[in-house]
């Protein structure tokens, strides 16, 4: 029978490098993540301790998904019975698209050893006013930034690096003046050679929970208040339903997840540290409305998954102008923008490009299921596609022309 063991976690003698181990059947793997700065020796052990422990079991997630093993070991702390809920639903409902696409049973597939026993209790802490917000080079979380500037809130960006550095992001944090923190993750070299094995399962993991639990703790290490996200309304509607549960791709964007994981935090780590989102009432297209205010950012914003990509990475472009997730952003932005100012940050006019006809029916609900990448609703879809048809700009368009019927 396959097993998935948490065997241990370490704090390099810097104070600056925690590794991760798991253990899998007969395989060992470490990650490692690189902080920007070294640990101080005044924060509390215990609090500390129980963050790379929390950080052990949401890294380990990566790892687990290759077998998916019903049966679990923790080596390297012990959980509560609330702690083991809290993590059960973490990879099920987190992994529902990863299980979706590999046609895995997850019923009672999970479940996180817990102790009778064992009692955590949050550690009270000293932290400054100031927030610490994610940056990653999209519209989102420029507009959170922009309203703190507005708001006159003190805070910092923080990048989380994996393989390499981000061009996009080296260039919005200079032109908005963002000082950042960053936090390298290297995952174990084994994962993307096994991820090809057959007997291996491969897919979408929530890796936003993984950066939810990186931000608060450079929070409680560093003295910010809070890790802020940038995710709006439209990350609470799923997919598809796979056997009796929503299948979401963007389930840790939503609504749900950040009362879960908030809950927690207050609950067992810390009632100093706050994890929200302020724009989780807006829909994508009132976040595009805001973030037009700051065409300084245009020749640099990027959503595009593959700017991020070690296996695929773009060359000397910005979107890849075929994905999801492209094909939505210039929906949005024609939607408020001029055409020749949209095909200039795109680097093309998608709207023209024949073979995404069924791309953008699917994002408006006339397709298949709403797309798995980080794309708004149907309805948000369909608004700026009439925003856009008013405007007549693109109607000599394939896309325009093809869809117009419909919306």
């Amino acid at each position: 029978m396959d097993s998935f063991v948490f065997d241990s976690y370490r704090l390099d003698p810097t104070r600056r490098s925690i590794s991760f181990t798991y253990l899998l059947n007969s395989f060992s793997f470490t990650e490692k993540l690189d902080l920007p700065e070294v640990i101080p020796d005044t924060i509390d052990t215990t609090l500390l301790e129980f963050l790379f422990f929390n950080l052990h079991l949401a890294i380990g997630i990566s790892y687990w998904k290759l077998l998916c093993p019903s049966s679990i070991t923790i080596k390297s702390g012990q959980l509560t019975k609330e702690q083991s809920t809290f993590w059960n639903i973490i990879y099920t409902n987190g992994l529902g698209e990863f299980y979706y696409r590999n046609k895995i049973d997850f019923q009672g597939r999970v479940s996180f050893p817990f102790v009778e026993t064992a009692s955590s209790l949050p550690t009270p802490l000293s932290v400054s006013s100031e927030e610490l917000v994610g940056i990653g080079g999209g519209k989102d979380s420029l507009v959170t930034w922009e309203l703190f500037k507005q708001k006159g809130i003190k805070a910092k960006g923080l990048v989380i690096e994996t393989g390499k550095k981000f061009e996009t992001v080296s260039n919005i944090s200079a032109i908005g003046d963002i000082p950042l923190m960053h936090v390298v993750r290297t995952m174990d070299s084994q994962i993307p050679e096994l991820s090809k094995k057959d007997g291996f399962y491969n897919g979408h993991i929530p890796i936003s929970m993984i950066y939810a639990w990186i931000g608060v703790l450079i929070c409680a290490v560093y003295g910010f208040k809070s890790f802020v996200a940038s995710n709006e309304k439209s990350a609470n509607e799923g997919n598809t339903e796979y056997l009796g549960m929503q299948i979401n791709h963007q389930w840790s964007k939503s609504e749900e997840f950040e009362r879960l994981f908030s809950a927690y935090v207050k609950r067992f780590v810390s009632p100093s540290l706050s994890y929200y989102s302020p724009l989780r009432q807006l829909t994508e297209l009132q976040v595009v409305k805001e973030f037009i205010n700051h065409p300084q950012y245009f020749p640099y914003v990027s959503s595009c998954n593959r700017n991020f990509s070690v296996s695929r990475p773009l060359e000397g472009k910005r979107w890849c102008g075929e994905c999801a997730k492209c094909a939505f952003a210039f929906l949005l932005f024609a939607a408020y923008l001029p055409k020749d100012t949209v095909c200039t940050m795109f680097g093309k006019n998608m709207f023209a490009d024949s073979s995404l006809v069924g791309l953008f029916r699917d994002l408006v609900g006339r397709g298949g299921m709403k797309p798995f990448d980080c794309v708004g609703t149907f309805e948000e879809s369909q608004a700026a596609f009439a925003m856009i048809k008013k405007g007549r700009e693109y109607e000599n368009d394939i896309v325009m022309q093809t869809l117009s019927g419909g919306v």
